[in-house]
């Protein structure tokens, strides 16, 4: 088999697993019944805003939050390369980087975003973990714009948590679903290493927070 072949038999494999990927998460997302809670407060800031969710809780957000625009950041490993293509079908804008690989230029891209009122979404404790550890980018972004860092929070009625560093999670079909919109953080300018690391703190516990009364809500139904 020619050069050629492979490559194209491989574009074609690439390109079937893309979309197999996304008929999933669509399907599943359409079987699920969410309920939104507090998303109305996104309204109040018409400048944009950046919104934080758990790394494991990722996969119904691209759903959730589909077609409207948002900005992801997506990690430059080759495994990537599928999830960025599959956001891409949802409507995402994609920004490759991460806080160890194209970390500075990733968070210039953001800003820039953020700057023309774009929102951004990111998971603060991804890509690597460790689990619900806060990254430093999040709250630089969050100082440099002024805008508000609103936590979301998906609680499912039944779903499977996978063995992995993040926990995640994906829902059963036809089960509920509550995405709370928890109260927004906003980070005044940090001139020290510890006045960060007590904004990361106010960050992990908004999010935190916004999980506890998510689980209560589906728990209450």
């Amino acid at each position: 088999m020619t050069i050629k072949k492979k490559e194209s038999r491989r574009k074609l494999k690439q390109k079937i697993i893309i979309f197999a990927g996304w008929l999933l998460v669509k399907l599943l997302g359409l079987s699920i019944r969410f309920r939104q809670v507090g998303e109305e407060k996104l309204g109040d800031f018409p400048k944009g805003y950046i919104l934080a969710c758990w790394h494991g809780q990722q996969l119904m957000g691209f759903y959730y939050f589909r077609g409207r625009g948002y900005v992801i950041l997506s990690s430059r490993h080759r495994d990537a390369d599928y999830s960025s293509s599959i956001m891409r079908r949802f409507g995402w804008r994609i920004v490759r980087g991460s806080s160890t690989r194209g970390g500075a230029r990733s968070l210039i891209k953001l800003l820039r975003y953020l700057r023309k009122g774009v929102p951004v979404a990111l998971t603060p404790d991804g890509p690597q973990g460790p689990i619900y550890h806060i990254e430093a980018g999040i709250v630089y972004l969050a100082q440099k714009t002024g805008l508000p860092i609103i936590p979301v929070a998906f609680a499912f009625q039944r779903a499977k948590y996978l063995d992995t560093w993040d926990r995640f999670v994906i829902p059963y079909p036809f089960t509920r679903c509550i995405v709370y919109f928890g109260t927004p953080v906003f980070v005044p300018h940090c001139p020290d290493e510890e006045r960060r690391q007590e904004e990361k703190n106010k960050v992990a516990a908004a999010l935190h927070q916004a999980n506890d009364y998510a689980r209560a809500v589906i728990k209450a139904r």
